[in-house]
């Protein structure tokens, strides 16, 4: 047992010194919540929308220290198929939170079918924040 909780001391430790240096970013959106410890960083999904009319959105979480912004954005893809060529990313949705403020977005993107990118930018934060969109297969 001591070697164990020596090792957890350890891990601590290391995790404790880049944490302050670093920071930390721990999971994958949306399959896992996602931790932050003072860090920059950027996390983008997208979603092609083919069978739904709306794409339904949910973040969560509170942002301890740093600050982060939300965005969505529309856009068609070409398709030779159909012979279109398309549109630009439009920005169609847009947050941003500050230090100690409570995130609970839930909404539903209702642009159409289409490809839809949820951008998420922390910028020095710290919290646990669980992003929740359905999978392309459900779309």
């Amino acid at each position: 047992m001591r070697p164990f909780l020596q090792f957890l001391g350890f891990c601590f430790i290391v995790f404790f010194i880049v944490g302050e240096f670093r920071g930390i970013y721990a999971g994958f959106a949306p399959n896992t919540p996602m931790l932050l410890y003072k860090q920059d960083h950027s996390v983008s999904v997208k979603r092609d929308v083919r069978f739904e009319e709306a794409l339904p959105v949910e973040l969560s979480g509170r942002v301890r220290d740093g600050r982060v912004r939300v965005e969505a954005y529309f856009e068609i893809p070409p398709s030779f198929q159909q012979g279109t060529q398309g549109t630009r990313p439009r920005l169609i949705f847009e947050q941003e939170y500050g230090a100690g403020q409570r995130i609970n977005i839930n909404e539903a993107l209702d642009r159409g079918n289409g490809r839809y990118t949820v951008r998420i930018i922390y910028q020095d934060a710290t919290g646990l924040f669980d992003l929740d969109l359905p999978t392309n297969n459900s779309l």
